[in-house]
């Protein structure tokens, strides 16, 4: 087999490395791990699913994020429900001060619209950069940029109202 291509052995691998970045992005999503649990399982197994027909092994990290978003986006449609972050966050791993600004940050990126709640996850919870940003979401890199602007905008506006 060629060394572009993805074979089974290959994409368990992968998986077996990636996952505890797909785990970290889903549950910036849902805020439960349980939940994130979920919807990796169900990433994993549509793209394995589909693997044959990935083209080009260099794309991988961007294919399975995707689909790993994707999965993150539609279990938030069909459960439309909000998962308190108080309880996921670990009280020995923090100080008081410091899981209020956590719960606060959450909170607030919790509220961003549309890509925007992606874009900063992707970029300052999984170090991504722009440029793999726009590739993950196939959107042009101004869009991103413009996107992240507004979403960080939106950020200091809504912290700033949390400490009044």
């Amino acid at each position: 087999m060629l060394d572009n291509c993805l074979d089974k052995n290959t994409f368990c691998a992968l998986i077996n490395e990636k996952k505890e970045k797909l785990y970290r992005l889903a549950y910036m999503h849902v805020k439960n791990s349980d939940d994130a649990l979920e919807i990796v399982q169900e990433a994993v197994y549509k793209a394995y699913l589909s693997y044959e027909k990935l083209k080009d092994l260099k794309t991988f990290n961007t294919w399975i994020t995707r689909i790993v978003i994707n999965c993150s986006i539609d279990y938030i449609r069909k459960r439309k429900r909000l998962v308190s972050l108080e309880e996921n966050i670990n009280s020995s791993e923090y100080s008081a001060d410091n899981r209020e600004d956590f719960i606060d940050l959450y909170k607030a990126i919790d509220k961003l619209k549309g890509n925007s709640k992606t874009i900063v996850i992707l970029k300052y919870f999984e170090d991504l950069t722009i440029n793999n940003i726009a590739e993950v979401l196939d959107c042009s890199v101004s869009k991103v940029k413009n996107a992240l602007h507004k979403a960080l905008k939106e950020l200091r506006i809504e912290l700033k109202e949390e400490e009044y």
